[in-house]
């Protein structure tokens, strides 16, 4: 399973620093939920959502993030 992040209103998977990309597989995978959740509030990105990428079948599942949900994580 890869961890991604996904811009909620282009559907672009993040990429690297002011990069994005519509391909899943050229997006930066952040290994777990919580490097990715840190990242969010580190960068204080707006209008993201985590994004799981399973290779069989291939498939991505979103979930919305929001600060509440990430004050769970801790």
């Amino acid at each position: 399973m890869r961890t991604l992040l996904r811009h909620t209103q282009t559907g672009s998977y993040f990429q690297g620093p002011g990069r994005w990309t519509d391909d899943p597989e050229g997006a930066y995978d952040f290994d777990s939920m919580d490097r990715a959740v840190r990242y969010i509030e580190t960068w204080d990105l707006r209008e993201v959502e985590l994004a799981f990428a399973f290779s069989d079948p291939v498939s991505i599942t979103m979930v919305a993030f929001n600060e509440a949900a990430s004050r769970c994580l801790a």
